[in-house]
C-alpha cells in the first residue's frame, strides 16, 4: 500500500506483536514508547565501489513508500490499533572510522558504534523507528571494506520484513527507481478468512494441543533445576558457529529423505531436547510472511507462531522418526498473524526454534555485493554484558544457514533451565550425525549414548 492510499490514520492492529502493549513501556495516552522485543536488524559486508548518494536516495525512496515505517501501536478501548503518522524517509547516516574491520572482525570503533544502533530502543513518540547507517574507513591502510547496518524496532519490523527492505533497498540502488510491492493494508484484511473459520482453526490448535500442556514435558538437563520456573528469563546468550559436519549431516538426510535442510533441522532439534526431557517435547516456532510475504510491509510483525508437534506413535529408529516428525507439521492450522501471546495455548513453551534460510549476497550495482556479516564477525558487539527479558520459551534458538556449508546458531536461554548450552547443541550435532549415518539407530541406544 502506497503512503496515499490509506482510507484513515486509524487501522486495527491486526498481526501485531501485542505483547508490546502488555509488556512494553507506553505514554499516558497508550502508545508503545518502548518495545521489550531484541530490535530487528543486520549488518552488511560491501565489497567493491559504492555511490552513497545513490545508496542514499534508495533509503529514502524505499522507506518513504513503505507503510508499516509510518505506524505506531497504541492501546485504545476497541483494542490495539495502528496509527498512522506522517509519512517520512529515513536517512542514510554515513559515519567514517579509523577502521571498521579489525584482525577479521568488527573494529573496536565500529562495534562501539553499532551496539547502540542495534540494541538501544528508540522512543517511538518521536524518534525514527529505525536507522540506515554505512560505514566507512579513514585509514588508507584499512582493505576498503564498507559496512551497511539496517535497525529497527521490533513493533514494526521482524527480521522476515527485514531481508525484504534489504532487498528493496538494493533494488532501488541499482534502477534509481522503487515500485511498491504487495496488497495494501485494507486488501489483506479483505482476503482474510471469515471470523468463523479463524475461531475454528484456533479449536483445531486447541485439540492438537490438548495433550501437550504448558510447557511441555520437564528438561532435565545438567545443572538444571528440576522443575522449571513459573515464568522464563532470557539470561543466558549464545552465538557461534556450530561444527561444520552439521551442515553435512542436515545435507546428507535431506537429499536422502527429500526433505528440506530447514525440516530435517527442526527435527534433529526436536529429538535432541526430548532426549533431555521426561517425553516427546514440542516447540513452539514462527511462520513468517502469511500467505503473501510482502504483507510484513503493510502490516508489521506478520507472523503465524505455531506448535511444531512430536510425531504420535513414536518411531522406534532415529530416521523414522525425523520423517515422521517433518510429516506431522507440514498440514497445521493457521494462525493467520495474530501474536504469540494472543493464541492460547501456544505460550510458553521450553523450546522454541526458528531456521532462517541462506541468504544469497545483495547487488547493490555493477560490481558492488554486499553480504552478511557472520556471527564470528559480529563478536565485538557482545563484549558486555546483555540485559535479560521476559521470554515465550526456556530456550530460543535462532539458526543461520547464510554460508554454503556452515550453521550459525544463536540461543537466549533460561539458566535456571539451561545452565549451559553444550549439552543441548551436543545433543543436536549427535541426533544430526545419527540420523546421517545411522538412520536405523534406536532412539533409545541415542539416549543412553547422550546420558
Amino acid at each position: 500500500m502506497s503512503t496515499d492510499d490509506a482510507a484513515g490514520a486509524v487501522l486495527p492492529a491486526y498481526g501485531m506483536p501485542v505483547r508490546g502493549l502488555a509488556n512494553g513501556e507506553t505514554d499516558a495516552d497508550g502508545y508503545l514508547r518502548r518495545n521489550p522485543a531484541d530490535m530487528a536488524w543486520n549488518l552488511l559486508r560491501v565489497s567493491g565501489p559504492l555511490d552513497a548518494t545513490r545508496l542514499g536516495e534508495a533509503v529514502e525512496r524505499v522507506t518513504l513508500a513503505t507503510d508499516v515505517l509510518h505506524l505506531r501501536l497504541r492501546a485504545t478501548e476497541e483494542g490495539p490499533c495502528l496509527e498512522r503518522q506522517e509519512p517520512a524517509p529515513l536517512k542514510l547516516e554515513v559515519v567514517d572510522l579509523p577502521a571498521v574491520v579489525s584482525d577479521g572482525r568488527l573494529s573496536p570503533e565500529a562495534a562501539a558504534f553499532l551496539a547502540p544502533v542495534f540494541f538501544d530502543k528508540p522512543d517511538l513518540r518521536s524518534d525514527p523507528v529505525g536507522r540506515v547507517c554505512l560505514l566507512r574507513a579513514t585509514d588508507p591502510a584499512d582493505e576498503g571494506e564498507q559496512l551497511l547496518a539496517f535497525s529497527f524496532d521490533h513493533s514494526v519490523v521482524d527480521g522476515w520484513a527485514l531481508g525484504l527492505l534489504v532487498r528493496a533497498v538494493a533494488g532501488a540502488c541499482r534502477s534509481g527507481d522503487y515500485t511498491v510491492r504487495g496488497r495494501g493494508f485494507e486488501a489483506f484484511l479483505h482476503d482474510l478468512p471469515a471470523h468463523r473459520v479463524r475461531e475454528e482453526s484456533l479449536a483445531r490448535w486447541r485439540d492438537l494441543l490438548e495433550p501437550h500442556p504448558l510447557p511441555g514435558p520437564t528438561l532435565r538437563l545438567p545443572g538444571g533445576a528440576p522443575r522449571g520456573p513459573e515464568s522464563f528469563l532470557a539470561d543466558g546468550t549464545f552465538d557461534g558457529a556450530l561444527p561444520d559436519r552439521l551442515a553435512a549431516d542436515l545435507a546428507a538426510v535431506a537429499t536422502r529423505t527429500g526433505l528440506s535442510r530447514a525440516e530435517v533441522l527442526f527435527a534433529v532439534t526436536a529429538l535432541a531436547t526430548s532426549l533431555w526431557a521426561d517425553g516427546p517435547q514440542p516447540l513452539l516456532s514462527l511462520r513468517h510472511g502469511h500467505a503473501r510475504p510482502d504483507d510484513v510491509l503493510v502490516i508489521g510483525p506478520l507472523v503465524e507462531p505455531c506448535v511444531l508437534l512430536p510425531p504420535s506413535p513414536e518411531p522406534l529408529g532415529v530416521g523414522e522418526w525425523i520423517t515422521a516428525h517433518c510429516h506431522t507439521n507440514r498440514r497445521l492450522p493457521p494462525t493467520y498473524g495474530r501474536s504469540i501471546r494472543e493464541v492460547a495455548p501456544l505460550a510458553p513453551r521450553n523450546v522454541g526454534v526458528n531456521v532462517l534460510p541462506p541468504a544469497r549476497p545483495v547487488v547493490l550495482g555493477p560490481g558492488t555485493k554486499a553480504t552478511t556479516a557472520t556471527r564470528d564477525f559480529l563478536a565485538p558487539l557482545w563484549a558486555g554484558e546483555r540485559p535479560a527479558g521476559p521470554s515465550t520459551a526456556a530456550v530460543w534458538i535462532n539458526y543461520y544457514m547464510d554460508r554454503p556449508g556452515v550453521v550459525e546458531a544463536t540461543l537466549t536461554y533460561d539458566t535456571r533451565v539451561l545452565p549451559e548450552p553444550q549439552p543441548l547443541l551436543d545433543a543436536v550435532l549427535a541426533v544430526a550425525a545419527a540420523a546421517a549415518d545411522e538412520p536405523d539407530l534406536p532412539v533409545t541406544v541415542l539416549h543412553a549414548r547422550l546420558r
